[in-house]
């Protein structure tokens, strides 16, 4: 368990899964529950509702951080990872996390929409958390790979 998210009421874990060489994620608008992860060995789609992984191919720049991808067509998906970019950090329905960064170490908050600020994260090799677009769906990705969470209620 890479983030502690037992203690987010509301939110059930999808996926957690290691991905060597992990680069870049994001959301895509027009298919909220599908996230794109980029690699140094491969891009694949993580279905967030359900876990289930396609490999895919795609195109991105990392200057302008948005990246094409075949399985997700007519669409410019915005990436995030360790050398920027920014997913939404505020859900539709109110939840939000904060990102703190000090001295290498990374605390991460989550708060739920109703209830407390609980502490997620507090470590090193933090790249990218946030929220899809229509806020059902939570990514957080580090170097050792991506946690998906899923809204619950």
């Amino acid at each position: 368990m890479w983030i502690d998210y037992n203690k987010l009421a509301g939110w059930e874990l999808v996926k957690e899964v290691v991905v060597g060489g992990l680069e870049w994620v994001g959301f895509s608008k027009v298919n909220t529950r599908k996230l794109l992860c980029i690699s140094s060995q491969k891009t694949t789609i993580i279905d967030c509702s359900s876990g289930e992984i396609l490999e895919c191919s795609c195109e991105y720049d990392e200057e302008a951080t948005i990246a094409y991808c075949d399985e997700l067509p007519n669409e410019g998906i915005r990436i995030a990872g360790y050398y920027g970019g920014k997913l939404p950090d505020n859900s539709v329905q109110g939840d939000s996390v904060n990102v703190n960064k000090e001295n290498f170490i990374t605390t991460v908050l989550f708060s739920p929409a109703q209830g407390n600020k609980n502490m997620i994260f507090c470590n090193y090799g933090f790249y990218t958390c946030g929220f899809s677009y229509d806020g059902k769906y939570f990514v957080f990705a580090q170097d050792a790979g991506v946690t998906v969470l899923k809204r619950s209620n």
